[in-house]
């Protein structure tokens, strides 16, 4: 590997370094210890407008959850219509899946932001540039990075599980997820996140 292209590489790691974090991390998680959930039969309902992700996120959490030997139900089977926001039509989905657990999630948050990288000039210096023609061969040596810009969008959720026969809130955690572009495999890395952190509260 020649000098200018290692010299390059230097100069685009910080820029590398963002693509390769984490896809999605929960930022806050709560779990009741006062009562353990059942989750015989659970219930998942996305509240989101968009019936296309409404079903994918409800199929790809239910899928995950079954490969934990964990019952689902998703909402959009026994409602297609977005579920109204009020406690009769909640209770009609939630008696009609016959669940003992309904976990809810929607979207709380959205940001973009703008972050500037300067140009910069890297080059292995001399201790005398030795005239014109040293000078010429220092600068031809040199590598130039222009400056770029990168947009960043990450997007929270919510979500909360509860039981269905005392109504009472069960486990609730918030997530952040950079860069979804609203695809099956964002969708999967955000339930596989949240699926995880059940994991470690033992809930599952």
């Amino acid at each position: 590997m020649n000098k200018a292209y290692q010299i390059m590489l230097i100069a685009l790691f910080p820029l590398l370094l963002l693509g390769c974090g984490p896809k999605t991390k929960i930022t806050s998680s709560w779990v009741n210890k006062e009562q353990a959930p059942t989750l015989k039969t659970v219930l998942i309902i996305c509240l989101d407008a968009k019936e296309t992700s409404r079903r994918l996120w409800e199929n790809v959490f239910a899928d995950q959850l079954s490969a934990e030997n964990i019952k689902t139900v998703v909402s959009h089977e026994i409602s297609v219509e977005p579920i109204p926001p009020d406690e009769d039509s909640v209770h009609r989905v939630v008696e009609a899946a016959k669940a003992d657990t309904v976990i809810i999630t929607h979207v709380i948050d959205s940001t973009t932001s703008t972050y500037w990288h300067p140009g910069t000039i890297h080059y292995e210096p001399s201790a005398f540039y030795g005239g014109m023609y040293g000078y010429y061969n220092t600068a031809f040596r040199a590598v130039y990075s222009p400056p770029t810009s990168t947009l960043q969008t990450i997007v929270r959720l919510e979500s909360n599980m509860y039981d269905v026969a005392t109504t009472r809130l069960l486990w609730a955690a918030q997530s952040a997820t950079t860069d979804p572009k609203l695809l099956r495999t964002d969708f999967e890395s955000v339930v596989k996140t949240l699926i995880a952190d059940f994991k470690r509260k033992k809930l599952i």
